[in-house]
């Protein structure tokens, strides 16, 4: 342990680490994830301590594993903290080259992994008792407590969703992401113990939210995107429980290889994936046909709404595979907004307080802020993918059962 590093990072620029930042980096915990993918398929991140509990291609197949284990990528990253997980790495590392675990570096580094484990997993903010770590210097000392811990790993502004904004916008080539973080950095300010941003800083502010939304409706949200997720998500559906537990300590490479190589429906899917056979767009119902007030929106809001429950959602797939002469497994019906209660219940967040004569919402001054809040975070609200060659089958068959919900038969 001990000793410093500089990390040339593509969105950052250079960056000095060193103590328990260095030694955390140096973790085998930390480094599985240089070998996970946040969006899917697209690139690799640079990983941050929250990670940890995230499995193979980031959130994938986190909604999987919580229904399956009860566990999501917040409760696994508590247990990695803690030391209750079992050590993955002695698979593979005898305890010489494994080094010390998570736990074992923060105690080094006079950290409790106790308290860090309820900071980073959002199980209430610190108490009072870390007064006396603050930086009386720095002029922190009078604070009544530092909710600022919490809200820089958990908030509408959090430092992760700066990050990965700017950093998807990089590795996707897209210009949706791009943010004025110094402005905002600049004017983030501390104001009895609690984050702010300056009044100057209200147009920095809004751009990262219009960014934010963009990049959901845009990359994250992409059809083709949610297609593959949606195809290793049901490749997860066919393993065991044993299975599930093991796939999620693995790289992206590694879960493809050992369901191709399981076979059945699982080993299918993941070939499709390796090669990029992908299923196909068939079917779309935009997210505005359930704004309205009138009976039919009503109806449908129902409709997708019973579709966020699995059983009714594979009822509905074999209804539609039925329809279209087609073999199980053959049609891939998604509706995102459970899976994003888990993955990202930040989405629609923009209680950021800005600070002027007193603070105040930034939604109660920025009518852009209201709007966004109002935004569908995703284009549509169901979606029916299926093998190319039986695409104009189930499109047919879709439309049939999607618009009998409106005639009541």
């Amino acid at each position: 342990m001990g000793g410093k590093k500089i990390i040339n990072d593509p969105v950052h620029g250079t960056i000095k680490i060193s103590g328990v930042l260095l030694d955390i980096a140096s973790s085998p915990e930390l480094n599985r994830l240089s070998q996970i993918r946040q969006l899917g398929l697209a690139y690799l991140v640079f990983p941050v301590l929250h990670d940890l509990g995230h499995g193979p291609f980031s959130h994938t197949m986190e909604k999987v594993f919580h229904d399956r284990i009860g566990k999501d990528h917040m409760a696994l990253t508590r247990d990695i903290i803690t030391g209750e997980s079992s050590d993955w790495s002695s698979e593979w590392l005898d305890p010489e080259e494994r080094g010390p675990t998570i736990p074992e570096i923060l105690e080094h580094h006079g950290l409790d992994p106790g308290e860090v484990a309820s900071l980073v997993c959002q199980e209430g903010r610190p108490s009072n008792d870390s007064q006396d770590k603050l930086d009386v210097d720095g002029g922190q000392a009078y604070f009544g407590g530092p909710e600022y811990l919490f809200q820089i790993i958990h908030s509408a502004l959090d430092a992760d969703q700066l990050d990965f904004l700017l950093r998807d916008s990089h590795y996707t080539g897209v210009a949706y992401g791009i943010i004025d973080l110094d402005r905002i950095v600049n004017t983030i300010t501390l104001h009895h113990g609690e984050m702010m941003v300056e009044k100057r800083g209200i147009s920095a502010l809004e751009g990262m939210l219009v960014a934010r939304s963009l990049m959901y409706s845009s990359v994250y949200f992409h059809k083709t995107s949610r297609i593959a997720e949606g195809m290793l998500c049901r490749a997860g559906e066919h393993l065991t429980d044993s299975e599930l537990e093991t796939v999620w300590k693995m790289s992206d490479g590694e879960v493809l290889r050992f369901m191709m190589e399981r076979g059945g429906k699982a080993g299918e899917l993941a070939k499709r994936l390796r090669f990029r056979r992908l299923y196909k767009s068939a079917f779309r119902l935009d997210s505005e046909m359930l704004s309205g007030e009138d009976d039919d929106s009503g109806q449908m809001r129902e409709f997708v709404r019973t579709l966020a429950d699995e059983r009714e959602r594979r009822k509905m797939e074999s209804e539609l595979e039925r329809r279209a002469n087609a073999p199980p497994g053959a049609v891939l019906v998604d509706v995102p907004d459970p899976g994003l209660v888990l993955s990202e219940p930040r989405l629609k967040r923009t209680d950021i307080n800005v600070l002027g004569e007193r603070p105040e919402p930034l939604s109660a001054i920025s009518s852009l802020a209201r709007a966004l809040q109002r935004r569908p975070p995703v284009p549509w609200c169901l979606m029916v993918s299926c093998q190319e060659e039986i695409r104009e089958d189930v499109a047919r068959a879709a439309e049939k059962v999607v618009w009998s919900v409106l005639s009541g038969s």
